[in-house]
């Protein structure tokens, strides 16, 4: 398996567990730290695979995964109580990543600080 192939399938199962799990995590502030770890480690992961280029199957993967990533936890109900403060972050962290790229177009809510 080639390194952007295994990158691409990855994706996948990253996206599944931010949307799985972060509305029951982010509700307890203990487990922010943890969290906020795991989403800078995305950012970080999402930043190299943009910079395959825009013709890849890997910068593709990566602008559609962040993109509903930031489109779900955005959504109105995803998440209550203090879980919401921290999802906008995540999703606003993640942007940042499209954004830099200028790959942000299919994002439809923007997150206000």
């Amino acid at each position: 398996i080639a390194v952007q192939q295994a990158r691409t399938s990855s994706l996948g199962f990253i996206e599944r567990l931010f949307l799985m799990l972060m509305p029951y995590l982010s509700k307890k502030k203990e487990n922010w730290v943890k969290l906020e770890e795991f989403t800078i480690t995305m950012a970080s992961l999402a930043r190299q695979n943009l910079r395959a280029g825009r013709a890849t199957e890997l910068f593709e993967t990566t602008v559609h995964t962040l993109t509903n990533i930031a489109n779900v936890m955005s959504m109105t109900g995803y998440v209550d109580g203090e879980g919401v403060n921290f999802c906008a972050w995540v999703s606003e962290t993640l942007l940042d990543e499209l954004e830099r790229v200028g790959a942000c177009g299919g994002v439809h809510a923007m997150m206000v600080a």
